[in-house]
Parts: C-alpha cells; sequence; structure tokens
C-alpha cells in the first residue's frame, strides 16, 4: 500500500515540477517524425527491402525508445547527472576513437560502428554528455583562477575534434565546435579567451577548407552553383515551391521519389512538400517553444552548472534544426546534419532525447532558485 502512495506521489511530484511546454513539444515532434516515416517511399531508402511498414517499424523503434530514455532521465537528480555524464562520457569518447581502427567506412568517413548488426555513431550520442561535462568544468564562476578550468576543457574539445577531423566528419566538428564556445561564453569568459578561440577558429577552417577535398567541393558549389551539379538542391527547392501554403497531401510528394537522402538530408522538403507551409511553421514554432522555455529557465536559476547545460543543450538542438532547414532552402552549404527527431537515423534520435531529456529535467520548478 505504501509502496503504491509512494510511486503516485513520484509521478504527481514529477507532473507539478516538469516544464509542460517543453514536455509536450518534444512529444509532439517525436509523434510528428513517426508519422513521417510512414510516408517516406521505401524504394528511397538503402535499409528497407521494397516493405512499406520496414523503414516505419525501424524509425518507431527509435523513437520509442529515445521518448523512453527522455521520460526515465527526467526522473532522476543533478547528482546521478553529473556523475553517470562523466563515466558515460569515457565509454562513448572510447568507442568514438575506436570508429578510426573498425569503423565502417561510409562515403569515404569512418562514422560509425557496427554491433550485433546495428549501425552506431558515437558522436551523435556523446554530444549530450559533451554538454553536460563542460557544464561541470566551467561551472565555478567565482573560481580565482578560470584558466584551468578553460585549460582542460579545451582539451576534451581538442581531443574530439581531433577524432572527427582524421574520420572525417566536418559537419559534426562544427556543432562539437559551437557547443564548446557556448559553455565558455556561458561561463564568463575573458576577453582574451574568446579573441583566441576566435582566431584558431578561424584559421583550423581555412585549413580543412584547404585540406579537405569534400569541403571545398560543398562550399564552392554554394558560391559557384553554375560549375556544380545541384540536382538534389534544386529538387529541394522545387519541392518546397510545390507545397505551397497547405502541400499536396500526406504520401502525395514526388521529391522522396527522387532524391536517396529524402528520409535524412532532406526530410524538411519533404515536410514542405507534402504539408507546405504550415507544417513548417509547426516544426519551427515546436523548436522555438524549446528553445524559449529552456532560455527563460536560465534566467531564473542561480546554479551556474545547470545554466551552462541547458544554454549548451539548447543551442546545440536548436542549431542543428536551423542548419539542417537551411541545407534545404539553400541559404548554406550542404553539411549532411539531420533534422532531430524526424529524420531517419537510431544515433541521432537517441542522442537527441538524451539532450531533450536533460533540459526537461534541468528545467524543472525545484531547480529554479530565484
Amino acid at each position: 500500500m505504501n509502496s503504491d502512495i509512494d510511486e503516485k506521489s513520484i509521478i504527481t511530484n514529477w507532473v507539478k515540477q516538469i516544464n509542460k511546454p517543453i514536455f509536450f513539444s518534444v512529444t509532439i515532434l517525436m509523434t510528428i517524425g513517426l508519422f513521417i516515416s510512414l510516408t517516406i517511399n521505401p524504394g528511397t531508402s538503402k535499409y528497407l527491402n521494397n516493405n512499406l511498414f520496414s523503414y516505419f517499424n525501424i524509425q518507431a523503434l527509435y523513437l520509442i525508445i529515445g521518448y523512453v530514455i527522455f521520460l526515465l532521465i527526467s526522473f532522476i537528480n543533478v547528482d546521478q547527472v553529473k556523475t553517470g555524464s562523466i563515466y558515460l562520457f569515457i565509454i562513448v569518447f572510447i568507442s568514438l576513437l575506436v570508429t578510426l581502427i573498425i569503423g565502417v567506412e561510409i562515403k569515404g568517413s569512418k562514422r560509425w560502428l557496427y554491433l550485433l548488426n546495428i549501425s552506431i555513431m558515437p558522436i551523435e550520442i556523446l554530444k549530450p554528455f559533451f554538454c553536460v561535462i563542460l557544464g561541470i568544468i566551467l561551472n565555478n564562476r567565482y573560481q580565482k583562477n578560470k584558466y584551468s578550468s578553460y585549460t582542460i576543457s579545451f582539451i576534451i574539445f581538442c581531443s574530439v575534434s581531433i577524432i572527427l577531423v582524421m574520420q572525417p566528419d566536418v559537419s559534426q566538428l562544427f556543432l562539437i565546435s559551437v557547443i564548446y564556445f557556448s559553455s565558455v561564453f556561458m561561463s564568463g569568459f575573458s576577453i582574451v579567451i574568446l579573441s583566441s578561440l576566435i582566431v584558431s577558429g578561424i584559421i583550423f577552417s581555412i585549413l580543412i577548407y584547404l585540406m579537405n577535398f569534400n569541403v571545398q567541393n560543398r562550399i564552392n558549389s554554394f558560391f559557384f552553383p553554375e560549375d556544380y551539379d545541384l540536382t538534389q538542391t534544386e529538387l529541394s527547392l522545387q519541392a518546397i515551391k510545390q507545397g505551397g501554403l497547405i502541400g499536396v497531401g500526406p504520401g502525395n510528394g514526388l521529391l522522396k521519389n527522387k532524391i536517396p537522402e529524402a528520409n535524412s538530408d532532406y526530410i524538411f522538403s519533404v515536410i514542405a512538400e507534402e504539408y507546405g507551409l504550415i507544417g513548417c511553421l509547426v516544426i519551427l514554432s515546436l523548436f522555438f517553444i524549446i528553445a524559449y522555455q529552456g532560455f527563460k529557465k536560465i534566467y531564473g536559476n542561480n546554479d551556474h552548472f545547470i545554466q551552462i547545460c541547458i544554454f549548451t543543450l539548447i543551442i546545440y538542438i536548436c542549431l542543428q534544426a536551423l542548419v539542417h532547414i537551411g541545407v534545404n532552402i539553400r541559404l548554406i552549404p550542404t553539411t549532411g546534419i539531420t533534422l532531430p527527431f524526424i529524420s531517419y537515423g537510431g544515433s541521432s534520435v537517441l542522442g537527441m532525447s538524451i539532450s531533450c531529456g536533460l533540459i526537461l529535467l534541468l528545467s524543472k520548478k525545484n531547480h529554479i532558485r530565484e
């Protein structure tokens, strides 16, 4: 009897404490991702065997597991997050390092590990724990000597970055760099550190451009489109125009029949074609709600660790969404970055579920200290 009462009290307290706009926004995004996966043409994906429901079943499994993780994380406490993130970061970092040795090479990059016929992209799982690790290291705004913390965080950032350069995976390197810069910004940076990061970032970006043919190709094709084959980008823009205000209807779009990566890199264009401007605004509104609610909690909190974590997690999630959308409407060069919870990919779904679970946990009312 007492256990039933305790269980009810835990659930009741959880319902009272959580940030409901964030909870419902993430839930709706996952539901949309599940529904969109049902309308993807199976002939466009290498993961399917001409079975209409095989893609849906795979993505549904990822989303269900991700949703469970999202909920479970929101029940634990902050101290457990700190301790668990350290161990999990080390484990995932080792798996990221292992990709350089036994990773499966796809399109010239070793980003994936295969375990029991399941492909895992370690960097997707690493990013939320990277945010927490940076929060742990940089969380004391009153310490006398902050340079030691910045040195340790920079070493960790460089370690991850070097692996990404060697894979290579420049798109993920960009996201990791933004996460690191955001954490330094939120920690109360000095002008010396900020200037050093900016100069180093510019120099490193130029070196990557000069040394990586794939990066050169993507950037040059963006600025000089007449010299390159931009069939995928042109089809993406055509699909968006075709969608108009309300779209052509679920499953009636033609883009997903013509672009091999319509279920991942160009999923936003599929949504624009089938659900129109209204569908696109719904997606953008959900990410805006998550960002707004997250940033609002930062201003009502005195815990510097929580401030850094929420800030970096929000920046990471929303920036990834904006980059994906920017590629689809040709505002930025092609990156290969997925749309959170909607693009196909188990590792991406799990990484985003962990990230949103952490945001839901850290934005609880009992963590707000006026």
